[in-house]
């Protein structure tokens, strides 16, 4: 199944970048727009991956808001962990 392209993406680059552009799509053996396009989406699709996006129904986004604004309860174990001396120091 082929997908339509009707949507255009217009950029402007000076001579050097273009020429660094067509010299990289020729030894790829692909048209610089399609070069450029997979140069692209490969780059936003890793800028994309470092920063998950984490989508939340009414009712998960409100018991997650919830969580958020309860004070943090402290256990036992976090208390003992919390007492215990240190083996570093804060530079401050």
């Amino acid at each position: 199944m082929t997908i339509a392209k009707d949507d255009r993406l217009q950029i402007r680059v000076d001579p050097r970048e273009k020429r660094l552009l067509e010299r990289a799509a020729a030894v790829s053996h692909v048209s610089v727009s399609a070069f450029v396009l997979q140069s692209a989406a490969a780059q936003a699709a890793a800028v994309l991956a470092e920063r998950p996006l984490i989508e939340l129904g009414p009712e998960a986004s409100a018991a997650f808001t919830a969580a958020l604004d309860a004070p943090a309860a402290v256990n036992e174990r976090l208390a003992a962990a919390l007492s215990r001396p240190r083996k570093f120091r804060w530079l401050d």
